[in-house]
């Protein structure tokens, strides 16, 4: 497509950045190359049940079947994950779902699926917003798959406290204002979507409810999981 002195002018003067780093970028990069290699968690480096580098299947049973992960959930990942929700900047939605969509197609691990289904945001919080960021992720990896993106299925009843606020306890007792539609999945095999795959439990009660209407198989796809802190060296007065 040739471009007119209108695309000139608004790359002028709304300058395509990098959500990692604030760098501008070249038209139709999302992310600069530096902040791509940090934000990226190899794909084995996961567990591809439980969706942590850490594994936690044996403390803890899953209602999803697999899970397929793109980025750490450090530094330039939190940047960008910060930035898709607070000045618009959306770059990091397609960038982590073409890595997940490629993880899910060229992987023998997952197999085919059916649709992708975000993780809903209460209506009120997603009109001040504009968009639940989950639904980017979501609607861009089901373009990808060439799969339909259904919004219509899960929803979250109230305006609970939002879990990242919350630590582990209060996570699972949160996860209750999250319902689904009278829709039957009955064989379904689902794509589940989320931006952060933290403690696990919303995904959790997510993919039992969607199991709860049907489906056959639930496997979560997260733009970014956290990751553990490395514990600093001791100093020599604490190893005295």
């Amino acid at each position: 497509m040739k471009r007119t002195w209108m695309n000139y002018l608004i790359e002028f003067l709304f300058p395509n950045r990098c959500p990692g780093c604030d760098a501008i970028l070249y038209p139709g990069e999302l992310v600069c190359e530096s902040c791509g290699e940090r934000m990226i968690l190899p794909h084995d480096a996961v567990c591809h049940t439980c969706g942590k580098v850490l594994c936690v299947c044996k403390k803890r049973s899953f209602s999803y079947d697999r899970a397929v992960v793109a980025c750490r959930y450090r530094d330039e990942t939190v940047s960008a994950i910060v930035s898709m929700k607070r000045s618009r900047n959306t770059n990091f939605a397609r960038f982590s779902a073409r890595i997940l969509a490629d993880r899910i197609r060229y992987s023998l691990n997952y197999g085919t699926f059916d649709c992708v289904v975000p993780v809903p945001m209460h209506p009120s919080k997603q009109r001040r917003r504009g968009y639940n960021q989950a639904e980017l992720i979501a609607e861009e990896m089901a373009s990808l798959l060439e799969i339909p993106c259904r919004n219509d299925i899960l929803c979250k009843d109230n305006n609970r406290q939002e879990q990242h606020k919350l630590n582990a306890e209060e996570r699972m007792r949160n996860v209750s204002s999250f319902g689904i539609h009278d829709i039957p999945l009955d064989g379904m095999r689902i794509l589940l979507c989320d931006d952060v795959l933290t403690t696990g439990s919303t995904m959790n009660r997510c993919a039992a409810l969607l199991k709860q209407n049907g489906a056959e198989a639930v496997v979560i796809a997260a733009a970014a999981t956290t990751v553990p802190m490395l514990k600093p060296p001791l100093t020599k007065e604490e190893t005295q």
